[in-house]
């Protein structure tokens, strides 16, 4: 029963991390930096960092479970030509971070769909304690 519930919460957990990391994703997905070797001499470019995406990584525990690894995505931004953005290089392009917010999305629905999954088993293992201690009484 124990390994029951650790294992649910787990994949509570990893769910939870999965939707975390997408709703980041697509919070940024827009985000725009200067290039790599591109002029930082404003003061516009100096506070625009750039948004580096991240995946999530589900590996097997060895009792049962699941643990929930963020790593960044490779390549983690594309150039974009871009010549009014405030952060553009020279030959006005920028950087936007490596999201798909259509693949973001269905991360989303995935660990709604997990998370549910797991809730379920939560609640079936607490109603078949339940019934279990009803027929001790």
């Amino acid at each position: 029963m124990i390994n029951g519930i650790n294992t649910s919460l787990s994949g509570l957990l990893a769910a939870s991390t999965r939707a975390n990391t997408a709703a980041n994703n697509i919070v940024n997905a827009y985000n725009t930096s200067t290039p790599a070797g591109g002029d930082t001499s404003t003061a516009a470019i100096h506070t625009s960092r750039a948004y580096v995406p991240q995946k999530v990584v589900n590996s097997s525990q060895k009792h049962g479970g699941v643990i929930a690894t963020k790593v960044s995505v490779n390549p983690s931004s594309l150039s974009v030509y871009s010549p009014g953005d405030p952060v553009s290089n020279g030959q006005g392009f920028v950087d936007i971070p490596n999201v798909d917010p259509a693949v973001e999305f269905s991360e989303l629905i995935k660990a709604k769909h997990a998370y549910k999954a797991n809730a379920t088993v939560l609640r079936t293992l607490y109603e078949t304690q339940d019934a279990a201690l009803d027929i001790l009484k």
